[in-house]
């Protein structure tokens, strides 16, 4: 499947991380991150578990559950197998097609925040994630070492999922992932296929997987109380034929990410339900929210890289000019 094993390869195919985009990370919870977090009702947690495996799980609760106790510090219901260390939080508002993505380290049950950005759209709008979806019936659960016929069902009907991994450090990411549904490709008993689709250009999970392939995914479906988590290890391919089968519009990703399943636990959300996440009458109207062009902007002027380069960009941010870009961007660049 022409697997990628190292950095240099990874780059030849996808290209670097943008360094402008690394700029729009900070390293606290500021007054936009604060008011993202006070109207969220769920997120998803990447964490390592006491038998050091990679997991991922949905928390949700009331608006605002996710309790901001200072600018490096959150207060989440942390699960009771995480161990202390790297973990990762994606954050979401249902209505809201961005999601803040905060990573840190777990410590004495707390969250502790090591940096903050708000992530692009594109995963959401291709999932079309918060549109009205009926309720799903009741239906199976299972958890087993390969993806059966249950999970694989799940999979079909997923149109989004959050991948969490780690570096060989131990510093943890949780990255969202967007399509139609039936993009999530099932390629045997353990082998399951993830497109690699525009986003914000760090590239942070590819990089992860190059040094440490542990990861855990977690696939949802509109309208449905369960989860999927699939836990195993995961390669980076650029194989063209594998990579045609998950064109969209006619565009074909530049890699694809190839997980090994070794459990799924497809199973009912005690987070879905906290947070009524599938209730529309219930999400956030995007206008009471900060415009994402205006948290980039604010973002990267109180980024504190060093550097000749990091200075004249933060110099140069304009809110007006961000924001003309970002909808190009979303119109022209969402394959």
């Amino acid at each position: 499947m022409n697997p990628v094993g190292s950095v240099p390869e990874l780059e030849n195919a996808v290209g670097k991380p943008v360094s402008a985009m690394m700029l729009k990370t900070i390293d606290h919870l500021d007054e936009h991150c604060r008011t993202i977090l006070a109207v969220s009702t769920a997120a998803v947690l990447g964490y390592v578990d006491r038998d050091g495996g990679q997991r991922t799980t949905l928390l949700g609760g009331a608006p605002g559950f996710a309790s901001v106790i200072s600018p490096t510090g959150l207060d989440v219901d942390v699960p009771e197998d995480a161990a202390p260390g790297g973990a990762s939080l994606l954050v979401l508002v249902p209505g809201w097609r961005e999601t803040l993505r905060v990573n840190g380290t777990i410590e004495d049950g707390r969250f502790r925040v090591l940096e903050a950005y708000l992530h692009c759209g594109k995963a959401v709008i291709r999932s079309g994630l918060w549109q009205p979806a009926p309720p799903g019936a009741a239906a199976a659960e299972a958890d087993t070492a390969t993806v059966g016929p249950d999970a694989a069902a799940f999979l079909a009907a997923a149109p989004f999922a959050v991948i969490s991994s780690r570096d060989e450090d131990g510093r943890a990411d949780s990255s969202p992932r967007g399509d139609p549904a039936g993009d999530l490709r099932v390629l045997g008993p353990t082998t399951v296929a993830i497109a690699d689709r525009p986003g914000n250009k760090r590239t942070d999970t590819l990089h992860n997987i190059v040094s440490h392939p542990d990861i855990a995914l977690l696939a949802l479906v509109p309208g449905d109380a369960r989860t999927l988590e699939l836990t195993g290890t995961a390669t980076i391919s650029t194989d063209p034929e594998l990579r045609e089968q998950l064109a969209e519009r006619g565009k074909a990703p530049k890699a694809v990410i190839v997980v090994e399943v070794s459990r799924a636990r497809l199973a009912r959300s005690e987070g879905i339900a906290a947070a009524a996440l599938w209730d529309t009458g219930r999400h956030v109207e995007p206008a009471a929210l900060p415009r994402p062009s205006a948290v980039w902007t604010d973002h990267v002027k109180r980024n504190t890289t060093g550097g000749v380069g990091a200075r004249v960009l933060r110099a140069v941010a304009n809110e007006r000019v961000m924001r003309a870009g970002i909808d190009l961007d979303y119109r022209q660049n969402l394959y």
